[in-house]
């Protein structure tokens, strides 16, 4: 049967373009996404990006709409940003012990996981955010897709959109401690020695690792502002004040 591909719509295209500029980092998280330059920079109507930052949240993507304010880049609470790690490092490592105990990671899917690794090696050296994020994720899909236990993926999935979320505030705020490509090299060679137990544990201190520093440099950032924000010079009240009447 032949399968027609069809042309992305001028909405999908959209959806594309700013997805991209939000993962580069041309917007950091908490920066709105006003219609009227986003139509003016991508040369499409207001209704256009309307609909295509609707797409992008519906999606999962870390678009926030706030009703009568606009659309949002979301911006992770520590709080959020430790839920979602936490859980995280409790689902996916289990999802690749249940893959490698039911021997469903063949040679096909190493050779998978090694194509991935050098293209997450190649992306950071060049610095392209936007693709390393997605092929990170890529990465980790690949890891637990075989894990023959549905609710368990299907939980992992869901979490997808959260784990995006917690991806692009790393890079974002440069918060990693060891390269990506390095991190995830240590996991395929896990994988590929055939203990689920140690892989399973490679995966937990990746997820982990990764977390807390994040929250770590969040902490730090905060702190930062709000001490920025102390220091700046109060208002002279004397500046305000009547001028002394006449005496008469």
């Amino acid at each position: 049967m032949i399968r027609v591909s069809r042309p992305p719509t001028l909405t999908d295209a959209t959806a594309k373009n700013i997805r991209d500029a939000i993962l580069r980092g041309d917007f950091a998280p908490g920066d709105p996404l006003p219609e009227i330059e986003l139509s003016k920079r991508l040369e499409v109507s207001r209704g256009t990006v309307r609909e295509a930052l609707r797409v992008l949240h519906q999606a999962g993507d870390p678009v926030e709409i706030i009703p009568h304010r606009g659309a949002f880049v979301t911006k992770l609470s520590l709080e959020r940003a430790r839920e979602i790690y936490t859980l995280r490092a409790l689902l996916e490592p289990h999802a690749v012990r249940l893959a490698m105990e039911h021997k469903a990671c063949n040679e096909e899917d190493l050779l998978e996981l090694e194509g991935l690794v050098q293209r997450i090696d190649e992306l950071e050296k060049a610095g392209n955010n936007s693709e390393l994020i997605e092929t990170d994720l890529e990465f980790h899909r690949v890891t637990t897709r075989h894990c023959n236990h549905q609710l368990l993926l299907g939980l992992v999935r869901n979490l997808q959109s959260q784990t995006l979320a917690l991806v692009f505030n790393t890079k974002f705020y440069r918060s990693d401690r060891v390269p990506d490509s390095v991190s995830h090299r240590l996991i395929l060679e896990g994988i590929r020695a055939r203990d689920p137990i140690a892989a399973e544990e490679i995966v937990r201190k990746h997820i982990i690792e990764a977390g807390t520093s994040l929250v770590k440099r969040m902490e730090e950032v905060n702190r930062s502002q709000s001490e920025a924000a102390r220091q700046e010079p109060a208002l002279d009240a004397s500046r305000f004040e009547r001028p002394a009447q006449p005496e008469v």
